[in-house]
């Protein structure tokens, strides 16, 4: 009931969004039948910047051979001129990929009525995608295309999902070969305990698998080219599987669990249909994965990073200049931990994008994933993705970042409470989880101001649980370092969850701004500035000894030998023998105003670092 057939070019658009930025409207929707480089045309141009000219009959032949092809015009194009040349020289085109940054030549005297004349329909290559992967994408789109016959034109996993469930009366679940879940759709209120834990950890059971392969029955499913029955047992219901598969590869099942009400052979003719419609679209979900998770990255690094040309990496987001933004950074997360706290934050907020990042500098640094959404103030999109705060002369820091748009503008308090509440339950006992928010912004070209005030604020809310090892039972750890730091959490039984705002710990973050500022200056001030700490971290390193925490310590207890000493399980004679050990090694005084506070500078700069 699925044939095989050339893409229209409407839907081509569609599978590019974010990969190809349109710049100008599909007036025909005509057929896609080949792909191909300009260079590797005949009448290909030699000199985008010449002047357009008359095409003449052998050109125009030429022109005619190119219907139907999208034609990717590798060369620069530097004024509106060069792009009058180049849409001329391959007119008659069904659509034309031209290099980033064509759309600042746009102008009036370019010719851009699209494939209802000569003129093909313009696209612009993203910044963050190559040629030769925009060239393989476009041509797996024509050779996985379909002609929905019986089946809503779906163009994702969880849209297909939907349709089979609402068709059959099933709960669907769309696995890929790994049995990790690409998508779900649930009828009913009524979960059994396997699709229940199924959903609320984004995979399947590792005791559900292990219980499957233990009696053959995945083993069954790959090896079948039809659907395969598991029948009911206890209060689990009966399930039907097919296997998806590309030229005999396995790429993927089609999970239905069915009440006893509804009739199995009907379900098998659905899911039969269902996989010959699912191929196309499983196949772009998997080919297309792995450079869009990375051009995804780098579209919101340039974001957080505050790029001047913001205008390809908001059209490949969705994202638009004007709204509430808001960025939140978390500590980071272990890797096994990452995909449950993506799943939990995802189910949590509507209508996230999920994005790796990387960028180098100041700004944000390396990435990973997650994603959060809305406030409880509305809908929202969110991108999200693991980045470092910033460097210093020594390294870097490396957070879990992720940029909220909210349908209205929403506090800071706000945010930080409901991603609290939204936690609570996603983290196990042992474990700490810290988040800063960065203040609420308007316009998309201010966000990196918030990713930079949320990337500071996240690590005074660590550092400020730097010396709790974990939770006591009665949360009273929590309750000490929530009144030390400023932050707002959740100590229950499932772990502890510790959000701020740049209220609640602005004179920690000052701090760290300072030493970032120090840090940052030229190498005789830095030497000076860390050359008591290093001094003290080498004498320590030599002699097993603790004076560099020591130091701190007194700082932070600001002088008080009494609390420095109960914190350090040492007698306040011991103390004070540190203390002198100190003055000598450094030749610094910790009496003296100006010589402490240079102590205190350099422990500050040295933490940093």
């Amino acid at each position: 009931m699925t044939d095989t057939a050339s893409p229209r070019l409407s839907r081509l658009i569609r599978d590019t969004e974010g990969l190809l930025l349109p710049l100008t409207e599909t007036a025909d929707d005509v057929a896609i039948t080949r792909v191909e480089f300009g260079f590797d045309l005949p009448k290909a141009p030699t000199d985008s910047s010449a002047a357009p000219h008359t095409a003449s009959p052998a050109e125009a032949a030429g022109h005619a051979s190119l219907a139907g092809t999208v034609v990717l015009a590798t060369e620069p194009v530097r004024s509106s001129a060069g792009l009058d040349a180049v849409l001329t020289a391959y007119a008659g085109a069904a659509a034309l990929v031209v290099p980033s940054g064509t759309h600042s030549h746009l102008g009036d005297g370019v010719d851009l009525r699209g494939s209802a004349g000569d003129v093909p329909v313009l696209l612009e290559r993203s910044p963050h995608v190559t040629w030769s992967e925009i060239l393989v994408h476009l041509r797996q789109l024509t050779e996985g295309a379909t002609s929905a016959l019986a089946w809503p034109d779906v163009d994702d996993l969880s849209a297909l999902a939907a349709v089979i469930a609402e068709t059959t009366g099933a709960s669907i679940t769309i696995e890929d070969p790994a049995s990790r879940v690409l998508a779900h759709a649930n009828l009913g209120d009524e979960l059994d305990e396997i699709r229940r834990e199924t959903i609320l950890s984004g995979a399947i059971p590792d005791w559900r698998i292990a219980e499957l392969e233990e009696s053959g029955f995945l083993d069954t499913v790959r090896r079948s080219t039809d659907v395969v029955e598991r029948p009911a047992e206890g209060t689990s219901p009966a399930r039907s599987v097919i296997a998806l598969r590309s030229e005999g590869e396995l790429i993927g099942t089609i999970w239905a669990a069915y009440p006893t009400e509804v009739d199995p052979a009907p379900l098998r003719e659905v899911l039969r249909d269902a996989a010959r419609a699912a191929l196309p679209v499983m196949l772009r979900t998997l080919r297309r994965s792995p450079f869009e998770k990375r051009i995804r990255r780098e579209a919101l690094a340039a974001i957080l990073a505050g790029s001047a040309d913001l205008g390809p990496s908001a059209t490949l987001l969705s994202l638009p200049f004007a709204g509430s933004f808001c960025v939140l950074a978390f500590t980071e997360v272990a890797p096994d931990r990452e995909p449950v706290l993506r799943f939990h934050l995802r189910a949590a907020f509507a209508d996230a994008v999920l994005a790796h990042v990387s960028s180098a500098g100041a700004g944000p640094s390396r990435a990973g994933s997650a994603a959060v959404g809305p406030a409880p103030a509305g809908s929202a999109r969110a991108v999200s993705a693991q980045a470092g705060a910033r460097r210093s002369a020594a390294g870097e820091r490396v957070h879990l970042a992720a940029l909220v748009q909210m349908s209205e503008p929403t506090t800071a308090d706000q945010v930080r409470d409901h991603v609290i509440a939204a936690l609570r339950r996603s983290l196990p006992k042992s474990e700490t989880l810290c988040f800063g928010v960065g203040t609420p912004v308007d316009r998309l070209d201010a966000v990196h101001r918030s990713w930079t005030e949320a990337a500071y604020v996240v690590d005074a809310v660590r550092d400020g649980t730097g010396d709790d090892s974990g939770a006591n039972e009665d949360g009273s750890a929590d309750e000490r370092t929530q009144k030390r730091s400023g932050t707002y959490g959740s100590p229950s039984a499932h772990g502890r969850i510790l959000g701020a705002t740049i209220r609640d710990v602005a004179a920690s973050v000052v701090g760290l701004q300072v030493a970032d500022v120090l840090l940052s200056a030229d190498e005789p001030m830095i030497g000076r500035v860390l050359g008591p700490a290093q001094a003290l971290a080498a004498h320590d390193g030599q002699h097993n000894g603790s004076l560099l925490e020591t130091l701190r310590v007194y700082v932070a207890t600001v002088g008080n030998s009494a609390e420095a000493s109960r914190r350090l399980h040492v007698h306040t004679n011991s103390l004070r023998h540190r203390l002198g050990r100190i003055e000598e090694i450094t030749g610094l005084s910790t009496a003296e105003p100006a010589e402490r506070l240079w102590l205190e500078l350099s422990v500050l700069a040295h933490d940093r670092s």
